[in-house]
């Protein structure tokens, strides 16, 4: 195993910036109408070069860091453009999947076979960086399109919803739902402070738990209290801020219910597309969540009676008006 050159180290860095030019280049020409799974090929590419390179050279910590950087850089700048029904989502935790389970990497040094760690964790095994970069990207609220928060919320959940990452990307996903629906009072307004609308919050956070709803229900049900992980989410950070619990999940569930009388029209759309999704999660999982049986008997009922009223054969939810002031 030999070290590579100063010269090398140069041009390296050098390298992996043009390479994020031509990838940002190539991700903001795609037409928005195709699939993107073809970036996939680039991005399992330079996973698979930096297990090369790895075995074959010493490299300092900075150099892996730089490339790993580089990889998260590219999986989360496809998943901003990929459209909840594209199928790159899937393929892209799939990936990640994938690369976590080769285990974590080894080298012989001098004889003396190592674990390569940087920032204190293994890659593979630990993703390193993974959740810290898609972290910041979530904090980089107004350098986010609409159409893009979506994209990225339908992303993470899938990441939650198969562990990717464990707790990290679960943490993530709670920056975001504390960040929308705790707001302190704020909920009613049109605007956060940072002047994201909060329509576009509440559809993030409705992808949220339509991805990912019934895992974080079920952690939810086991009152469980995050580790702190890698991240965290402000130098002023408490622990409820990781705690799960049912009263979370309703709190949330209530701030839907709320903003859905909101006389904002798209706010209110907006949160009782949330309010639908959460409402759905109990049920579909056998689980007793206070309020959904006697929402769902109004509904069921409503459903019977439009099915005598209208004669058809079947009716569904989009026959009826809901109100997701049944749970009361």
């Amino acid at each position: 195993m030999t070290e590579r050159t100063s010269e090398q180290i140069h041009h390296h860095a050098s390298f992996l910036r043009q390479c994020t030019a031509d990838f940002a280049t190539e991700i903001a020409s795609h037409p928005s109408d195709e699939s993107t799974n073809s970036f996939l090929i680039t991005i399992k590419s330079f996973m698979i070069a930096l297990n090369g390179s790895f075995s074959q050279y010493h490299d300092p910590i900075a150099f892996i860091e730089a490339d790993l950087h580089h990889i998260w850089y590219m999986v989360i700048s496809v998943a901003k453009i990929s459209s909840p029904e594209d199928t790159t989502h899937d393929s892209l935790v799939l990936l990640l999947l994938y690369f976590r389970e080769l285990g974590t990497l080894r080298r012989r040094i001098e004889g003396v076979e190592e674990e390569e760690k940087v920032g204190g964790e293994r890659v593979w095994t630990d993703l390193p960086y993974f959740a810290e970069d898609l972290l910041a990207e979530w904090r980089n609220e107004e350098g986010l399109t609409a159409k893009q928060r979506i994209n990225l919320a339908v992303f993470i959940g899938k990441c939650v919803a198969f562990g990717v990452d464990g707790a990290n990307s679960l943490l993530s996903a709670l920056w975001l739902l504390r960040e929308a629906l705790e707001g302190g009072g704020e909920l009613d307004a049109p605007k956060r402070d940072g002047g994201v609308p909060f329509v576009e919050l509440l559809s993030a956070c409705a992808a949220i738990f339509e991805n990912c709803g019934h895992k974080i229900l079920t952690l939810c049900f086991d009152s469980q209290t995050l580790g702190q992980g890698n991240l965290k989410f402000s130098d002023s950070d408490q622990v409820p801020a990781r705690e799960l619990s049912i009263a979370r999940w309703l709190s949330w569930r209530q701030t839907f219910q709320d903003l859905s009388r909101n006389e904002d029209e798209a706010l209110a759309k907006g949160a009782k597309l949330g309010f639908n999704v959460m409402i759905s999660c109990g049920r579909e999982m056998g689980c007793d969540v206070e309020g959904e049986e006697k929402y769902w008997a109004k509904v069921m009922k409503l459903l019977e009676e439009e099915l005598k009223r209208s004669g058809k054969e079947s009716v569904g939810l989009e026959d009826i008006v809901t109100d997701p002031s049944w749970v009361d």
